[in-house]
């Protein structure tokens, strides 16, 4: 045996015992990895290459695609916070507006009834006051009817005392009946 066949006979004693597999088995394993890549890169590379640059390609578009999308959903919710927030800011004016057109409303019916309240005490009170010289004429009125009466029926008659307060009490009945 020469020294090159000591050598591979040792190097294959090394391999067996380091991993337990024939030096020919390996290098038959080896043999076929390679043809297999061999294989692989003829046949297959391309389109697998090509399949990988177009899901990159896609990967990248629907990455830029979601961060335009987010953009202007980050941008659109300022936008949708400004204009609640001035919805917001109207609601709250046009509520204070209409609290104060309330009070003013409020306040101009109380006065409006104040002045119509007076309006009526003072009507009222002109009507009382009418009605009161009505009734003072009216019973002046009758007070003369009743001495007139009394007079008549005394100067008819000679009265004395008590025949006077007969025709006075008798007049006084008579007026009450009236």
């Amino acid at each position: 045996m020469s020294i090159l066949e000591k050598m591979v006979t040792a190097v294959e004693e090394t391999v067996n015992q380091a991993l337990g597999i024939n030096l020919l088995d390996m290098i038959i394993q080896i043999a076929a990895t390679i043809i297999l890549i061999l294989i692989v890169k003829k046949f297959f590379w391309g389109r697998i290459t090509e399949f990988l640059d177009k899901r990159k390609a896609y990967m990248e578009t629907e990455l830029s695609e979601a961060e335009k999308a987010n953009e202007e959903a980050f941008n659109l919710k300022k936008t949708r916070e400004k204009e609640l927030k001035e919805i917001r800011k109207k609601s709250k004016d046009y509520f204070e507006t209409a609290k104060t057109r309330g009070e003013e409303e409020k306040n101009r019916i109380i006065n409006h009834a104040k002045k119509e309240a007076e309006v009526l005490m003072v009507n009222t009170q002109k009507e009382i006051e009418a009605e009161k010289k009505k009734a003072k004429q009216e019973l002046k009125s009758e007070v003369v009817s009743i001495a007139a009466l009394m007079t008549e029926k005394m100067i008819n008659k000679k009265i004395d005392e008590k025949d006077f307060q007969n025709i006075t009490v008798d007049n006084i009945k008579g007026s009450d009946e009236l």
